[in-house]
């Protein structure tokens, strides 16, 4: 889900460094083999000094050049539309005999929930809790004989249910996952349980730093805009909610009307027109209102917002503001830049604060888009003692990007780097699922990958930089650290200081 997706920003790509050759590296097995490496150990491979690694003929000292790129495009689906009204979005591949499904439901995510903040994500959590004629055990064992996982995801957009199963039985998947839509049990003690279980990790949340940086941030920037509550909810929120409240809530917006179901793998379209026929053709229900956007609020003036964790070995901090929505025409030129400064392992703000200056494991910079208003927005955990140099030089090298056109290695790195990934993404039928998605649920043209490739080498350093210097203007600031370590440098950068708690609520 999208603040899950935020507050785990910065997180992967901890530990990926360099590549050495087999048998160089200084943590490699404790054994007495060739100097392989393949060990866990701490010491260094036996026998890795003996490898004659000169004589393959090969300069170890610089990487090899990149080789020419693949033909590849990516596939377009089919799209058509049930009788009952749902969209289907159809890839084809019949490489292996699997079967991904998704069912995106684009009224069901959290920024309809309201004032009850919380509602979406426990409705999603109730519908495997038993369905049809089954329990959560039995649906749980059911899907396990299949050989087919199932996952349900909540966001602010949208709601969706996953099935990734084998096409020998796609069909009887489909029809638990059916039950799951159509027929949830939603008992008194289920709901009971699933409350708890979602009161239990507000409670942890305010432990979880990257989490509440990610909370503050986007209230920060959203304010009292629907984007601007969390996808969990509130203590106080959830605590009111009723299983009355869920049904209400699954009766109004799981709707086929408002529903798109992605296909892809080892299926055709007569099978799976087939399939959702019988399976899902009984699921009827009047769509809800159209949807009335609210627009984002105004980017705030520069402020600190200041989050205390005494002692805190480090300070998560994010670097950002309100950003542009989903379908905004300069998204290629955005993400060409945003690569190039923020968005890889080799960028700008990583290849600083990590690997020069070791301030950070890693430090990443993501434009995220909704319907309906976005944001962009640096994060990064920064040792203490570091924080307030941390976030200068950031600022620094954003307002070197804005000030100045990439040179031209740099941009062709990032466009290389965006162009030769993209075969990756639809590498898998759960990538390919996963890529139409996001189309679906960005609500763009089930043909945009098509003119990706073309957009993203069409850029060109002026459009780069006029576009980092109107997006990256105006920055505000979360820190979520200990006050008194970090507080009076924090103060030295010329920014109003907000001190509020893991809830964004102001502290006096």
């Amino acid at each position: 889900m999208r603040r899950a997706a935020i507050a785990a920003l910065g997180l992967a790509l901890i530990a990926c460094g360099p590549k050495q050759p087999p048998g160089t590296g200084t943590g490699a097995g404790t054994g007495t083999g060739t100097g392989t490496g393949t060990g866990t150990g701490t010491g260094t491979g036996a026998g890795a000094a003996a490898v004659p690694w000169e004589a393959a003929g090969v300069d170890w000292s610089r990487p090899p050049a990149p080789t020419a790129e693949a033909p590849w495009a990516p596939p377009v689906p089919e799209v058509f539309t049930l009788a009952s009204g749902a969209r289907v979005m159809l890839v084809e591949n019949h490489r292996l005999p699997l079967v991904s499904m998704r069912v995106i439901l684009t009224r069901a995510g959290s920024r309809e929930d309201g004032a009850r903040a919380g509602l979406a994500q426990l409705t999603g959590a109730m519908l495997d809790e038993g369905a049809g004629a089954r329990d959560a055990l039995a649906l749980a064992e059911e899907l396990e004989r299949l050989g087919a996982t199932h996952d349900v995801a909540v966001g602010a957009d949208a709601t969706s249910i996953w099935l990734d199963t084998l096409a020998t039985t796609f069909a009887d998947s489909v029809a638990v996952v059916a039950d799951m839509i159509v027929r949830p049990s939603f008992t008194k003690a289920d709901f009971a349980r699933v409350k708890d279980d979602q009161l239990a990790e507000l409670t942890l949340r305010p432990q979880e730093a990257r989490r509440v940086a990610a909370l503050v941030f986007e209230e920060l920037v959203f304010g009292d805009h629907p984007y601007g509550q969390p996808t969990a909810g509130f203590t106080a929120t959830v605590e009111k909610l009723t299983l009355a409240d869920v049904k209400a809530f699954w009766k109004s917006r799981y709707a086929p009307a408002t529903a798109t179901i992605v296909i892809t793998g080892d299926i055709t379209r007569a099978d799976a027109e087939r399939v959702l026929a019988e399976r899902l053709g009984g699921w009827t229900r009047k769509a809800p209102a159209a949807a009335t956007p609210v627009a984002a609020p105004a980017a705030r003036a520069p402020t600190v917002w200041l989050v205390d964790r005494p002692r805190a070995p480090q300070s998560v901090v994010m670097i950002g503001r309100a950003g542009p929505a989903a379908g905004d025409p300069q998204q290629l030129t955005a993400e060409v830049v945003n690569t190039a400064i923020g968005g890889s392992f080799a960028a700008r703000l990583n290849r600083r604060l990590r690997e020069e200056l070791g301030y950070t494991y890693g430090m990443y910079a993501t434009f995220w888009r909704g319907r309906w208003g976005g944001t962009w927005a640096i994060t990064s955990a920064l040792k203490t003692a570091h924080t307030v140099d941390g976030v200068r030089e950031a600022l620094a090298i954003i307002d070197g990007a804005r000030a100045e056109a990439m040179p031209a290695a740099e941009l062709t790195k990032a466009q290389q780097l965006m162009v030769r990934q993209l075969p990756q993404d639809f590498e898998t039928n759960a990538g390919i699922a996963a890529q139409l998605t996001g189309l679906v649920v960005q609500d763009l043209p089930a043909d945009w990958h098509q003119g990706y490739v073309d957009g993203v080498r069409a850029v060109t350093a002026d459009a780069a930089r006029t576009l980092a210097d109107a997006a990256w203007a105006e920055l505000s600031i979360v820190v979520v650290g200990d006050a008194a370590a970090v507080g009076d440098e924090l103060a030295s950068l010329g920014l109003p200081i907000v001190r509020v708690d893991a809830d964004a609520r102001p502290v006096r």
